[in-house]
């Protein structure tokens, strides 16, 4: 080592206890979740602040202060935080960042060190970045942050159930309406009044507003005697929500004429039901008598909670029935190995044959380019797709920050034509 050289000393700030009440930076995830996080985070006792949507300017300050070797997700994660800090709107002694953390084989595992490194390379180094995760948090000190997940469950599983049920709602109305601007005012109406139920910890409160949504929704004029087919939007979970990680898509989609059909996020959670039961049966996991007896509990809550809304739902003229997390498992195991639970794991392969069963055979699978986990469960299986659903029109796309928009709608193109 020469004498110019530094010796790296790794990141120090820590989320101690003192830090709870300090102002918690979030990046913009999706529409129809991102607004209800803050709401849920008060209800726990923490200041979570969303950034704004991912816009150009976020982009290219995750690109200056991580490198384009990693996933398009992680840059524009980086790029919301630290551009949101340049603002200057933040007293940086009372500042924290948080993201979630997935784990498992996925690159969402290295998401934190990326992180703290920006935030480093930017000057920001002493700002503490917490990992937001369900069970074990990988390789990051955090002794401040605690979520009380058993005792706010019913309240986080109506938010998901509320925000998957209102989007749903959306995406059908707002191809058809005659005034395009009604279903968004409805659907920021909505979202509005949800994180009002959830800062007052009023779980149930969600369902009976879901109620007047649909009773809102089912009064939009609709264009009358034209056909709107179905196109579904599956793959990464951050370019499949976001709409400038997916490079607008959905957007320019609807304005094509087509519904877009994207999978509830829920099932990206749930499916971990059908994966303790496939590992514990693989012998890859051993669970503990506490876990076996709270296992059938968990899925039998989710399972009830679900139907409740599914109920409301049925009362929509826009509405579709979402399968269970088992059958689109039982879909996917016709497919692929159901231990492969890396990226989107099986869920890819599961919503792929579940759209066909409906009657939906045109899909894009949208990727972060270079992603390898999600490359491999989705390209991966395209042969074995097709053998079983030669109907089935895929389109893969891979998304990075040098990719133009016109390049992807040229190829969308192909696809709906």
């Amino acid at each position: 080592m020469n004498n110019t050289d530094k010796q790296y000393s790794g990141y120090n700030a820590i989320f101690t206890k003192k830090d709870k009440n300090k102002t918690v930076l979030i990046p913009w995830f999706t529409d129809f979740l991102s607004p209800l996080i803050p709401a849920l985070a008060k209800v726990a006792g923490y200041n979570f602040v969303n950034c704004p949507k991912t816009s150009k300017h976020s982009a290219d300050i995750g690109l200056k202060y991580g490198h384009n070797e990693v996933c398009y997700p992680a840059t524009l994660v980086l790029g919301d935080l630290i551009a949101e800090i340049e603002t200057g709107r933040y007293s940086l002694d009372n500042l924290a960042v948080a993201i979630t953390q997935t784990g498992g084989q996925c690159r969402a595992t290295n998401y934190l060190s990326f992180i703290k490194t920006g935030l480093k390379n930017a000057g920001y180094g002493n700002i503490p970045v917490i990992s937001v995760s369900v069970g074990d948090v990988h390789q990051n000190n955090q002794p401040g942050f605690k979520l009380p997940i058993i005792k706010m469950l019913p309240l986080i599983s109506g938010a998901f159930m509320f925000g998957d049920s209102l989007n749903q709602i959306y995406s059908s109305a707002v191809v058809r309406a005659k005034d395009k601007e009604q279903p968004e005012k409805l659907f920021d109406k909505y979202m509005s009044r949800a994180v009002e139920c959830i800062e007052h910890n009023r779980h149930r409160k969600l369902l009976s507003l879901l109620k007047e949504a649909v009773d809102d929704f089912n009064k939009i004029e609709i264009i009358a005697g034209k056909e709107f087919p179905k196109i579904g939007l599956i793959g990464e979970i951050f370019v499949k929500y976001n709409n400038y990680g997916q490079a607008n898509i959905t957007r320019w989609l609807r304005e094509q004429g087509y519904e877009v059909v994207v999978p509830p996020m829920l099932h990206f959670f749930t499916q971990s039901f059908v994966n303790q039961k496939v590992n514990t049966r693989n012998g890859l996991k051993k669970l503990s008598l506490l876990s076996k007896l709270m296992l059938p509990f968990f899925q039998k809550l989710f399972d009830k909670i679900i139907s409740r809304y599914d109920a409301v739902m049925r009362q929509s003229k826009f509405y579709k029935h979402h399968k269970s997390v088992f059958e689109i498992a039982e879909y996917a195991g016709e497919l692929i190995d159901l231990s492969n639970q890396f990226g989107e794991g099986w869920l890819i392969a599961g919503d792929i044959a579940n759209f066909s069963k409906e009657g939906i055979n045109r899909v894009v699978c949208v990727q972060p380019f270079g992603c390898i986990a999600n490359h491999v469960v989705a390209k991966g299986i395209e042969r074995r797709i097709k053998q079983h659903y030669p109907d089935m029109n895929l389109l893969f796309l891979d998304i990075d920050g040098g990719m133009a928009e016109v390049n992807l709608q040229n190829r969308l193109k192909f696809l709906i034509n």
